[in-house]
């Protein structure tokens, strides 16, 4: 028997389905046979059939896991990898949770009372904002691309012009000498290339400021000296207008190239990065920008802090390599602030770098989609930067994005700008929509701890419900996951990232809806170390929420005694706490900051080197097997004559031909059972010699392919479990400890107060 709420369904989605199709894939990829396609449509319309479907428990059973057999088997054929069978298993993973939100929506609501009702609603709605953003994303991840660099003609004089902007405002001027070194060395007619320092540090107002006037000329004077010395330009402003975007409008009317590279001033750039991009715009006379990913040379401080940064893919690979390839197929990929080229033209259009909303950038791609231009995202890590050091860093870069997608939502709904294409609608309302998590996510965490201590009734399932719906929904997110983006996210991950932010994000979000124009924009902190470790202040209310959730877990052993009538509910929100309190506890390793005195963070690398010992003309055969600004790690045959601080010179050849010689002073050694481990520090003697180092360190882009290949595939579910198992109790551990220490400090020092107080009295 069909349920006339599925046969309404059906009709309303078939003609738009079936148009999408032939439009978009069958005019498009005529690879793959007409047939295919036919298939893919009727595969439709029986899916959606199949949602509202009458069928007896055990029938109900046998569809669900049935279609979750059909998962895993098509998980494990390469070919399934590949459109249109892409969107073949996409469909089937879709139909597993429509059945869930059908069986959610229309059997387990319940109105009991009215604070019951509110709880209940609130759930749902999370859910269902879940659960729409998971279609949403679906939509964008159908069919990534991988685009290949245009070479660029013999002919430099078709070049055409560049300007490389480093906007500045606070940080320190070795990070931005790096970056302006490296800006000058990239590989490009150099009668076509300006670099340009942006020193908004530096601006008139800030120099007849009082109160930081002495250290704004200081700034001036040095950042203009370094440009001229390094033979950069330098450009300051009068008043810090607008922020960043304000910074490089500024700059606009002061240069005069036809492509403007922008990069954060931590960004360094290697040599390739205009060879691989500036073809595109050659090819494309609408192409309005390229991006290109960012990549971190250093662990954010939620994966240093949980110790994850080696094996487990990094936060930012989700987007620069799964939802920016999936965004450039619908021509929807957007600036991301740094490390874009842009088309000077097309943004004089549309009034340069837009300054409404603190996320400058995807505001930015807005206007330009909107305006019908076209953009590029091409997915080789060309700059190398730095993630923020500390969690409260972090939690600033984390709530402006937040609150600056926000704004872009409420402020430039995409849904009023008229140029953009119905898919690129989607793509922003996914982008914009996604950063309202913070808010779902602290709901999903207080929801069983509701029911169980507040005897809130906001979910109403059997078991045998369970297990028909929720649980195949559950068990088909995790393969999807692993479908999609096994090589760059790991399941839960993603979940342990979000739960770490989301009670900071919560407020930070909630307070842009109510007021939009209040956020402003505020510089994440870079280059910065830490003597020890601590624990952050912003703990104290992740703590707080974790030991509230905790305590949930026995009171639901209590309840299962006292009420039998309701165990159903009450062995499905008790699963649920004990999932939450893991992934709490996984998370509460993210608060402790860990010991950071490197100023130059050491990356993997794999080159082979020639080694030259003192006194000694003939090469010995080396690994360089990581490197920094400071130095490199250097294997070495076990039999070769070495003491610490003996001076080598250590060769090299790039993945691009380019040569180097270093001169290094061996500052550690470590004796292994079949070479020598030697620990260099390079020598650098003078400013070439600096300018060498940093074209070894950063010029090859190669060395950050390769350190994203390296990373291994996801493991399976239960690994990962066995993983944040591990990280939560180390965390809680350290929690235990931490907490005990300041809570001991504080009661010594109220002592001492006491005995103070009265020895005064």
């Amino acid at each position: 028997m069909i349920n006339p709420s599925a046969l309404y369904i059906t009709e309303w989605i078939r003609t738009p389905i079936k148009r999408f199709i032939h439009r978009h894939f069958v005019q498009t990829r005529r690879g793959y046979t007409v047939g295919v396609y036919v298939a893919l449509g009727a595969a439709i319309l029986l899916y959606f059939h199949l949602i509202g479907l009458l069928l007896p428990v055990y029938a109900q059973a046998i569809v669900s896991w049935g279609l979750i057999a059909i998962l895993i088997i098509f998980n494990r054929i390469k070919k399934f990898k590949f459109p249109p069978l892409r969107i073949h298993f996409m469909l089937i993973a879709s139909l597993i949770t429509l059945r869930y939100l059908y069986w959610r929506t229309f059997e387990t609501l319940i109105y009991t009372d009215l604070s019951d009702f509110i709880g209940m609603a609130l759930l749902y709605l999370a859910e269902l904002y879940g659960i729409t953003l998971h279609f949403l994303s679906l939509f964008v991840s159908l069919w990534p691309t991988e685009n290949e660099p245009v070479p660029l003609p013999a002919d430099t004089s078709s070049y055409p012009s560049v300007d490389i902007f480093i906007p500045t405002y606070n940080e320190p001027l070795d990070l931005v000498k790096v970056t302006v070194i490296a800006a000058l060395q990239v590989d490009y007619p150099k009668d076509k290339l300006n670099v340009y320092v942006l020193d908004d540090g530096g601006t008139l107002a800030r120099r007849i400021n009082p109160k930081i006037s002495g250290a704004s000329w200081e700034r001036h004077y040095e950042f203009r000296r370094m440009a001229k010395e390094n033979g950069a330009g330098y450009i300051t402003r009068e008043r810090n207008i607008h922020a960043k975007a304000g910074n490089l409008n500024h700059a606009f009317g002061h240069t005069s190239s036809d492509l403007i590279l922008i990069l954060d001033c931590d960004h360094v750039p290697s040599k390739d990065i205009l060879m691989n991009t500036v073809g595109y715009f050659l090819k494309d006379e609408k192409l309005a920008f390229v991006q290109t990913p960012h990549f971190f040379i250093n662990a954010s401080t939620v994966e240093k802090n949980l110790d994850a940064f080696a094996d487990a893919p990094a936060e930012n690979e989700m987007f620069y390599r799964g939802g920016q390839p999936g965004l450039d197929f619908w021509n929807a990929s957007f600036f991301c602030g740094s490390a874009a080229i842009m088309r000077r033209k097309y943004l004089t259009e549309v009034g340069g770098i837009s300054g409404e909303t603190i996320t400058e950038d995807a505001e930015t791609a807005l206007s330009l989609h909107g305006k019908g231009y076209n953009s590029i995202y091409y997915g080789r890590p060309m700059v190398c930067g730095l993630s923020p050091e500390t969690f409260d860093d972090f939690i600033l870069q984390r709530s402006r994005w937040a609150q600056g997608m926000v704004q872009i939502f409420i402020l430039k709904n995409p849904l009023f700008i008229k140029g953009l294409k119905f898919y690129q609608l989607i793509c922003y309302i996914n982008d914009c929509g996604f950063w309202f998590f913070g808010i779902s996510r602290v709901i999903f965490y207080v929801a069983p701890a509701a029911f169980l201590l507040l005897n809130l009734k906001i979910f109403f399932a059997s078991t045998s419900q369970v297990l028909i719906y929720a649980l195949p929904h559950l068990v088909c997110s995790l393969i999807l996951t692993d479908y999609i983006s096994g090589k760059y996210r790991w399941p839960f991950f993603s979940d342990l990232y979000e739960s770490v932010q989301s009670i900071y994000l919560f407020p930070a979000v909630l307070g842009v809806v109510l007021n939009p124009r209040s956020p402003s924009f505020k510089v994440t902190p870079k280059g910065q170390t830490s003597e020890g470790e601590s624990l952050s202040k912003m703990a104290v209310p992740f703590l707080i929420m974790t030991s509230i959730m905790f305590i949930a877990v026995p009171v639901a052993i209590i309840r299962w005694v006292e009420f039998p009538l309701y165990r159903d509910v009450i062995a499905v929100t008790a699963a649920w706490s004990i999932f939450n309190v893991i992934l709490a506890m996984a998370s509460l390793g993210a608060f402790f900051e860990r010991r950071q005195v490197r100023r130059h963070h050491r990356l993997w690398a794999n080159y082979n080197a020639s080694v030259y010992l003192p006194q000694s003309n003939e090469p010995f055969d080396g690994k360089i097997i990581d490197l920094s600004l400071s130095g490199a790690s250097v294997v070495l045959n076990l039999s070769l004559p070495l003491k610490q601080l003996d001076e080598i010179i250590i060769k090299l050849t790039d993945s691009y031909g380019n040569q180097y010689s270093v001169r290094s002073k061996i500052q550690r050694i470590f004796n292994r059972s079949d070479h020598i481990l030697c620990g260099c520090e390079f020598i650098v003697s003078n400013e070439e010699a600096f300018k060498n180092v940093v074209g070894l360190v950063y010029g090859d882009s190669q060395r950050w392919v390769d350190f994203w290949n390296k990373r291994k595939k996801s493991p399976n579910a239960l690994s990962i479990i066995l993983i944040l198992l591990k990280l939560g109790v180390s965390g809680t551990k350290k929690s235990i400890v931490v907490v005990s220490q300041m809570l001991f400090q504080s009661m010594k020092k109220n002592l001492k107060y006491l005995k103070l107080s009265r020895n005064n009295a």
